[in-house]
């Protein structure tokens, strides 16, 4: 080993010794005549950044394609072309490569594989930018360098590229279209697909208009960009720098920018063949306007099914409405439209919302239709059957509390639903005919909000759309309107007459017939057939009447018991009518109080009288009383009775004059009470009953106006009894049959 290393050290010695005993190397001195050897390295390096260039191109091009830069890598690509073409066919203006002694393909053949690389970008380019125009969002700058790159990579004459722009965005709008909003969707994400889809239609048409037409001295955008690349030169009215691309622009950006400062003039100077005056590379004015109209139209056309079927969902006019209104503030400031597409969009629109709101009014009154018939057969079905008898009758409806709202509930829905309840109460809406009618009255409201409150506006269009709306739902509301009475004269019709609960059925049918015309519903239907619609309720109503008033008044005669003379009972011990008229009295008064015309006092006043005088008139033809001196008592009060009823009881005065004639002609009994006794006693008795007897007796109509018009204030000034205050040193004898009160009586704790 000791060896060895001496060895090592001695030929390193040797080495340094031959290394030092050398003379140095002469300094070159500059000439000013090139020699073979410099130009051969000049073409090398020319050479070298021939292949550099097209070595690095499919790394540009894929980071220009991230960026969307799909104008400058369609330049790019052509570029690298002409340097393919460079090396491989020799087309320098300088000497060519075989001159020198390079084969370009013999000693690199990495170009030709490396062309191939890059030759598949083509494709590529031209879909993603194809694609790229889907972008509705994309402002006109950028869809002009897309349409550059598929004009000048793809060979496209512009009117094609005008036609792949509309294409792709036609795409883009039947996504948008397909796209519906989420189920039963908020009034918020229906106006955002609507006004999505116009935004971009609006756009779309802004965008084509900026990069194809020429406005007056202003060139459009593609234009003045095709003169920039054959002229080099700016447009007066400016070009985008986006648009303003040059191969040395181009080079300055790549990251390798020092390897290509030796290549030749005519790469760093070449610029794409464009020719702005063939036909290639225009686009007549007559040729854009039409193709974009056609477009227009057939995207505008699509808009408005899309939002019939975004509004299906929606069943409110409110809703629909005050989508309307966005739309249309959405029109009023966008620039982006002319103002006869603006106008196009507001009609086709409008259609939309009165084609959409006179379904929901539609659907809303047949709904309302098939429920009023459903419930008013049920509720028939019951009376007839004699159930829910209490929830027919207004007077025991009248004094049925209403359920006071909690504590917890004290806000204001639940205290509006109380008001509502007392309302209804008041004025005699039983439960039974508030099912009834719930649904055509609320039916009517909603139509009498949407047409009063919700549409509305001051502009020509917004008047003119109301009138349609009004026009177009008239002949449903008519039908409705029809269709219910209809309902209610079959329903009518059905009913026989035999039988109390028919009549109870029959009674309540028309009452519902008169709630029905006198309620609300058909003024806030607004129907023009009202008075048409009124007559034939009043001719219905008269003949449900009649019925109900025959059949009243042959129920209460076959009640009418007949008074029989008492044994050892002394004639003038008689000072008031009998008992078995009394209990008739009160049950034509009751009868009459469960029509439930009580709120209207005329009305109920001619109710009473036609129905007092039937049953005055029929009691006449029948048998009378036995026991006489009661007989004129029970004369004595209906005359007292007809007086009341004034001069048109003619006929009953006579009737009750002659039959008190015939029963006087008729007694040998001394001491009877004369006719004025009788008089003067029937008139205190009526005096006594008169509260509960007022259903059958006229109202004081001097203190009535009206049943809209009658106050409280009204009320209380009527402090005194009609029929005056009966005298108080009478003795005092029931109406009706009582018991007679036990021993007992006094001595049970009562409450």
């Amino acid at each position: 080993m000791a060896n060895s290393a001496h060895c090592v050290i001695h030929a390193l010695e040797n080495t340094k010794s031959a290394i030092l005993a050398q003379r140095p190397p002469s300094i070159p001195k500059a000439t000013l005549v090139k020699s073979n050897e410099d130009v051969h390295l000049q073409a090398l390096q020319v050479l070298a950044a021939h292949v550099k260039l097209l070595l690095d191109v499919p790394e540009h091009l894929w980071r220009m394609l991230e960026k969307k830069r799909y104008f400058s890598a369609a330049w790019l690509y052509l570029l690298s072309r002409v340097v393919q073409r460079a090396l491989v066919r020799e087309e320098l203006d300088e000497e060519a490569w075989r001159n020198l002694g390079i084969d370009v393909l013999e000693s690199f053949p990495l170009i030709q594989r490396q062309w191939e690389v890059v030759a598949q970008f083509r494709s590529q380019i031209v879909q993603k930018a194809v694609l790229a125009l889907r972008d509705t969002t994309a402002p006109s700058e950028t869809t002009c360098a897309t349409l550059l790159t598929l004009h000048l990579l793809d060979s496209r004459p512009l009117s094609d590229t005008l036609s792949a722009l509309l294409d792709q965005r036609s795409k883009s709008l039947s996504a948008m279209f397909s796209k519906a909003p989420t189920p039963r969707g908020s009034i918020r994400d229906i106006k955002k697909c609507i006004l999505v889809a116009l935004q971009s239609i609006s756009q779309t048409i802004k965008t084509t208009r900026d990069v194809f037409q020429t406005r007056g001295t202003q060139l459009s955008l593609i234009r003045a960009t095709l003169e920039f690349i054959q002229t080099d030169s700016i447009p007066s009215a400016g070009l985008p720098s986006e648009l303003q691309l040059t191969t040395q622009s181009l080079l300055s950006n790549l990251p390798s920018l020092s390897h290509f400062s030796t290549l030749p003039q005519t790469l760093t100077s070449y610029k794409p063949h464009v020719d702005v005056n063939s036909q290639f590379s225009s686009l007549s004015p007559m040729h854009l306007d039409k193709t974009l109209s056609e477009w227009f139209q057939k995207c505008t056309n699509a808009l408005q099914q899309s939002c019939q079927t975004w509004l299906s969902d929606t069943d409110s006019v409110k809703v629909v409405w005050s989508i309307r209104n966005s739309v249309r503030a959405w029109l009023h400031s966008s620039a982006s439209l002319e103002s006869s597409e603006t106008d196009y969009l507001k009609i086709l629109f409008d259609e939309v919302c009165c084609r959409h709101i006179t379904e929901i009014w539609k659907k809303g009154m047949s709904n309302a239709e098939i429920t009023f018939r459903d419930q008013l057969t049920s509720t028939v079905i019951s009376l007839r059957n004699g159930s829910e008898i209490s929830d027919a009758c207004p007077i025991v409806h009248l004094f049925d509390a209403a359920p006071l709202p909690t504590v917890s509930q004290m806000e204001d829905v639940p205290l509006q639903k109380y008001r509502a309840s007392l309302q209804r109460q008041l004025s005699g809406r039983v439960v039974l005919l508030d099912i009834v009618l719930r649904s055509l009255e609320k039916c009517a409201s909603t139509l009498h909000e949407d047409l009063f409150q919700v549409l509305c506006g001051n502009d020509t269009d917004t008047a003119s759309l109301i009138t349609r709306l009004r026009e177009s739902y008239q002949p449903y509301a008519q039908r409705l309107c029809t269709v219910a009475l209809d309902v209610i004269e079959t329903s009518a019709s059905a009913l026989p007459d035999k039988t109390e609960m028919d009549i109870n059925a029959l009674t309540f049918v028309g009452r519902v017939s008169e709630e029905l015309l006198s309620s609300s519903f058909i003024s806030s239907m607004s129907c023009h057939d009202a008075v048409e619609l009124g007559e034939f309720n009043i001719s219905f109503l008269k003949a449900k009447i009649h019925v109900w008033r025959k059949f009243t008044v042959l129920h209460v005669l076959s009640r009418h018991r007949v008074a029989v003379p008492l044994a050892g009972l002394k004639p003038p011990s008689c000072t008031s009518p009998s008992t078995g008229l009394m209990q008739s009295l009160l049950l034509l008064a009751e009868a009459i109080q469960n029509l439930g015309f009580s709120r209207d006092p005329a009305r109920h006043t001619r109710l009473a009288e036609q129905t007092i005088h039937l049953f005055v008139k029929r009691l006449l033809d029948h048998e009378w009383e036995h026991d006489k001196v009661q007989a004129l008592h029970d004369i004595g009060l209906l005359q007292r009775i007809a007086q009341l009823w004034g001069s048109q009881w003619n006929d009953i005065h006579e009737g009750l004059g002659a039959r008190r004639s015939q029963i006087r002609e008729s007694i040998n009994i001394q001491g009877i009470p004369s006719d004025a006794a009788i008089a003067k006693m029937s008139a205190d008795h009526l005096a006594r009953t008169q509260t509960i007897l007022a259903a059958i007796l006229p109202y004081p109509l001097a203190t009535w106006t009206s049943s809209s018009s009658r106050t409280l204030a009204s009320l209380e000034k009527q402090s005194t009894l009609s029929l005056g205050v009966p005298s108080s040193d009478t003795e005092y004898r029931p109406a009706i049959e009582v018991a007679k009160p036990s021993s007992r009586f006094a001595l049970l704790l009562i409450d």
